[in-house]
């Protein structure tokens, strides 16, 4: 699907990242919210000069049940994207979408915005999956609907804190850095993908610098 060889047993980059989540939340706790402090997107902070919260902002989570239910739902999907897609590209794939998410939040949420991002990341693989089953002519119409659906709730729940843009930043950036990898020619494949998210990558951060000096 996206250029890389099924992974027997595979699932390593599911269970980091999973990881990361817990071991944040669970330091957080400890340290009374310092570290989440550190972490989370924050307009202001990224205005100051803060850029690795626009990356660090997609390993947070927002209380208990937003960390079980974004632990949930990595290994329940995650594990099977992963074997598509391989370790590395997961990886990317994720970063890429909370990227996204806390682009869009900078560009177009408040000033005073502060949100956790782990739930852009896993939507964007989620949009990026699509992708990957739109090119094999596969049916999407179940993970569209729960995109959807995902959106719509966190709409519903966090209107007034605006962290849905980033969730439908999350899900343009995850299916466009899912395009790239999926539609990638068979020559230079993964030099093409490498280049591909690294745009991507860039195109954010320049929106972000753009945006910084409009003032």
């Amino acid at each position: 699907m996206f250029g890389a060889a099924l992974i027997p047993g595979g699932g390593t980059a599911t269970k980091l990242l999973m990881g990361l989540l817990a071991v944040i939340y669970v330091l957080d706790l400890i340290t009374g919210g310092l570290v989440g402090s550190l972490l989370l997107m924050s307009n202001r902070a990224v205005a100051f000069g803060q850029f690795w919260r626009l990356l660090t902002a997609s390993l947070t989570a927002v209380g208990l049940l937003g960390v079980l239910l974004n632990l949930l739902v990595l290994w329940l999907v995650g594990r099977a994207i992963e074997s598509e897609t391989g370790g590395w590209r997961f990886v990317a794939l994720y970063l890429a979408a909370g990227l996204g998410g806390a682009t869009l939040c900078f560009l177009a949420g408040p000033p005073g915005l502060v949100a956790a991002g782990s739930s852009w990341a896993i939507i964007g693989l989620l949009a990026a999956n699509a992708i990957g089953k739109l090119k094999n002519r596969e049916d999407i119409r179940g993970d569209i609907g729960l995109l959807v659906l995902l959106i719509l709730y966190s709409v519903l729940v966090g209107f007034s804190s605006f962290g849905w843009l980033g969730m439908i930043g999350g899900a343009a950036v995850g299916a466009l850095s899912g395009a790239i990898l999926a539609y990638a020619p068979r020559q230079n494949r993964t030099a093409i993908q490498v280049f591909g998210l690294l745009a991507v990558a860039l195109v954010c951060l320049a929106a972000v610098v753009g945006r910084l000096a409009l003032g």
